[in-house]
């Protein structure tokens, strides 16, 4: 048995139960226990009567213990091990993944990063599993932190096991979306390569009119599924558009909240792309041409240290003269001597509005575009 299957055994009977469980593996080895186990001791003894073994298909699989007195353990022992045993079955034929939704994965990867599928061969393909892709939906990309924990990089992994981790984890999101929105459940899940996986929420009838709603959500979805999948994750989330097309805005949106919600405030949190807020549609258009004119101008100030920090410090601190010039520790005339500095070597003075928000937006492109 897996530790992550006994971890999963102990988490669904504490639903239920108060008592103290152990899971332990076919020689007695604890994999997981509830908090308040009090036996320190492994492994355990499992010929002992608070030992209860746990069968799948007529196989011992491992060993359910109890941390209770002889009576709880006769009370409550045959239930706890019918729970148990449910439960991995359940967990044996939901971690498959069938051929139906790996080309399920590989038609939405290719829709929605290639031109490859017109959107009514989309709509018409997926009706075929059917999926009314039609409806309104908002795309959401969850990004596995840890490569260790998806086995998705080990080269050495055989293929089985990999599909059984990545559909533990599409159930595992598909088991969160159910639970959280009692409403609109015809969500999407796909895996969509590396640490990607990609969920396509249902939005119901009324997309547009339902965004609010649903970003008040967010946080606790975040939670939602970081608990479930117990690893960190970064999430990044789209804006509602309209139609299949509108569809593909919204994981490019997706994808850019991510990877920029990375850069600017670190990984391991959701990022909307309307976190970005005026400056999102740059973001999502950022090209050869805007990093390229980015670059040239943090260039010319990296030359001169102590322009690009005043800068940087500026903005930092709402373009206030008195705040920044206290915050550097500089006299207030001096700082103003480095803004006509800077506005002399960049041609955007930064104490006018519309060429401050060109430098700025120059600064979050070059943080986005430097190497880690």
């Amino acid at each position: 048995m897996e530790k992550e299957l006994a971890e999963r055994i102990i988490h669904e009977l504490c639903k239920f139960s108060t008592k103290r469980y152990a899971v332990c593996d076919a020689s007695g080895s604890v994999l997981a226990t509830t908090e308040d186990f009090s036996i320190l001791h492994n492994p355990l003894d499992i010929k002992g009567s608070r030992s209860i073994p746990i069968y799948f298909e007529k196989n011992k699989v491992g060993y359910l213990y109890m941390d209770e007195n002889l009576a709880i353990v006769k009370e409550f022992g045959s239930v706890a091990k019918s729970m148990a045993e449910l439960i991995i079955q359940q967990s044996y034929f939901s971690d498959l993944l069938t051929s139906d939704e790996k080309r399920l994965d590989q038609i939405v990867y290719d829709f929605l990063n290639t031109d490859s599928l017109k959107h009514e061969d989309f709509r018409r393909i997926t009706k075929s599993f059917g999926i009314k892709i039609e409806l309104d939906r908002i795309a959401i990309l969850v990004e596995i932190s840890d490569p260790d924990y998806l086995f998705l990089y080990a080269k050495e992994i055989i293929e089985g096991e990999r599909e059984k981790k990545i559909a533990r984890i599409k159930r595992g999101i598909e088991s969160v979306l159910s639970s959280f929105y009692t409403r609109h459940k015809e969500n999407v899940v796909c895996y969509l390569g590396g640490s990607n996986f990609l969920i396509l929420k249902d939005m119901g009838s009324d997309g547009s009119g339902h965004q609010d709603e649903f970003k008040k959500t967010l946080n606790s979805l975040f939670y939602d599924l970081k608990q479930e999948l117990r690893t960190n994750i970064s999430v990044g989330v789209g804006d509602f558009n309209k139609g299949i097309g509108g569809l593909k805005e919204s994981y490019d949106e997706a994808k850019t909240a991510l990877a920029f919600g990375k850069q600017i405030w670190g990984k391991e949190k959701i990022y909307h792309f309307d976190n970005f807020g005026v400056v999102a549609p740059l973001f999502s258009g950022a090209n050869s041409d805007n990093i390229g004119f980015s670059r040239n101008i943090i260039k010319k100030l990296k030359e001169h240290s102590d322009l690009y920090g005043s800068l940087d410090c500026y903005f930092k601190n709402d373009l206030s003269l008195s705040k920044t010039s206290s915050k550097l520790k500089i006299h207030r005339n001096t700082l103003v001597y480095r803004l006509e500095r800077i506005a002399e070597i960049t041609n955007l003075d930064p104490r006018i509005f519309n060429e401050a928000f060109q430098l700025q937006i120059a600064l979050i492109l070059e943080r986005y575009n430097e190497k880690p």
